[in-house]
């Protein structure tokens, strides 16, 4: 398990995410900016290209992430 916040994903609060895998906690990721921060479109609009960006950098993060 591992553990990111908000912002470390580009969100803009500190609530942490746990997640088992990057491509759960990128699920987690948008879920919680869809329902806790609906009005801010950075993360919910993004183009195919800057998703796949978005994707990439979470992948560095994820590796370097201790396990909690």
């Amino acid at each position: 398990m591992k553990t990111m916040t908000c912002r470390d994903m580009g969100g803009p609060c500190d609530r942490k995410i746990s997640a088992e895998t990057p491509e759960e906690m990128m699920d987690e990721a948008m879920n919680h900016m869809r329902t806790d921060h609906p009005n801010d479109k950075k993360m919910t609009s993004m183009s195919e290209d800057e998703r796949e960006d978005w994707k990439d950098g979470i992948m560095k993060k994820w590796d370097a992430l201790p396990e909690s």
